[in-house]
């Protein structure tokens, strides 16, 4: 058996190597049906993703107030909501206004902070597949208990462009019991005020927006309106959603328009045959510096000129922290005249403890106290100055209600002395 089956093997071995040199190639055969054409991926995926945004959104200097978050002033837990990605992902996430605690590690806004980037397709996508959230939004103002529907890309915006207010959580008295309180105790002013009642204005309070209301001046809500008054709240363009201006036709040479959210001011004039923006601002803002004037010949603002010449109006208080009326005269009387911060970081989870601890001492700004209560309508001014001063456009996302704000509190503190 083994010879037999050396003779196979060794048969096998010279038949292949008598095997002749391969043949020439045939003819290639018929081509076959072509497949169904799939989607083309860079036009889909560029739709978001062309210069614009290699441009725009990935450059700190073309977007810098969405694109800069990382510094730890802005990763603490009542700035990170809204300046940094980590903030805003949890906040949406979980329904909720303050993230848990500082982020030390939080990065900055991204692509990724306003939209989804998996489970939907760019072509076909309804908005609330691709943008982060659409849902009505809860107002601080209304202490984050009453829903209020901008429109769907337009919630995704007012999740951060609305008032905020000054926020915190407890304090610290003189003798060192912990207790907490309402830095917003004016929000919502209530629609049955008398615009003449006495209201005090304590240390620890505040009727701050924080920079970021434009979300309520494009709807024309949630200023103070004075009784008997009507107040307009539509105006030419209360139909445009915030990327109808601020994402208009992108401009690569201006870096202006699309993803860059700086108005391409060029397509605006295609409607407008002139600015209509600068003269605007022009109007309101000698509005605002007449209402703050009227303010501070009251004693409700203090004005003050910096060492550039900028001048700027803060509200007086009229009241101690614990609700004592501060003087008009110099005294000896120590009054709870300011909260100091008490931060405390925690053994055990090396996280930020917030408080603030009240401050005793004589009054240095006895001076410019009003000695009284303000009147309802006194604070009502004082702050819609601080509506109209701080969110910042002067009054172009809706001239019509920021006009109107501005120039009834001039007419009422005219009218009651």
């Amino acid at each position: 058996m083994r010879k037999l089956g050396f003779v196979i093997v060794l048969a096998t071995a010279f038949v292949s190597a008598c095997e002749g040199p391969v043949g020439p190639a045939g003819k290639d055969g018929i081509a076959g049906t072509n497949g169904t054409n799939g989607k083309d991926a860079n036009s889909v995926c560029l739709s978001c993703r062309h210069q614009q945004h290699v441009a725009a959104g990935h450059t700190v200097s073309a977007v810098k107030k969405h694109f800069a978050g990382t510094t730890v002033s802005r990763n603490t837990k009542y700035c990170a909501r809204c300046h940094t990605n980590e903030g805003f992902l949890e906040v949406t996430g979980a329904g909720k206004f303050v993230v848990a605690n500082d982020i030390p590690a939080a990065t900055r806004v991204t692509c990724e902070t306003c939209h989804k980037h998996s489970g939907f397709d760019f072509a076909v996508a309804a908005n609330e597949q691709i943008l982060r959230a659409t849902a009505p939004v809860y107002l601080n103002y209304n202490k984050n208990l009453t829903a209020t529907d901008f429109g769907k890309i337009n919630n995704l915006c007012t999740g951060c462009h609305q008032i905020r207010g000054v926020t915190s959580e407890r304090y610290t008295d003189s003798l060192g019991v912990v207790k907490t309180f309402d830095q917003l105790p004016f929000f919502p002013f209530p629609a049955t005020k008398n615009d003449n009642a006495p209201v005090n204005y304590q240390v620890g309070q505040s009727f701050s927006v924080h920079d970021g209301n434009q979300s309520n001046l494009f709807k024309g809500v949630n200023g103070y309106e004075y009784s008997g008054q009507t107040y307009s709240r539509v105006w030419q363009h209360s139909a445009n959603s915030c990327t109808t201006c601020h994402m208009n036709k992108y401009d690569a040479a201006a870096k202006v328009g699309g993803h860059t959210l700086v108005v391409n001011t060029v397509e605006c004039e295609k409607c407008h045959t002139q600015d209509r923006i600068q003269p605007t601002r022009t109007a309101i803002d000698a509005k605002r510096i007449e209402l703050g004037e009227l303010l501070t010949a009251r004693k409700v603002f203090r004005k003050s000129t910096n060492s550039s010449g900028v001048v700027s109006y803060s509200a007086v208080q009229t009241h101690d922290f614990y609700g004592r009326l501060f003087a008009t005269t110099a005294t000896s009387t120590r009054y709870a005249t300011a909260l100091a911060s008490a931060n405390t970081v925690s053994p055990t989870t090396g996280l930020v403890v917030y408080g603030n601890t009240v401050t005793m001492g004589t009054d240095a700004s006895w001076a410019t106290r009003i000695g009284r209560p303000w009147k309802y309508g006194e604070l009502g001014a004082a702050y819609n100055y601080g509506y109209i001063n701080s969110e910042l456009s002067l009054g172009v996302h809706n001239p019509v209600y920021a006009m109107q704000l501005l120039q009834k509190s001039i007419d009422w503190l005219k009218a009651n002395p």
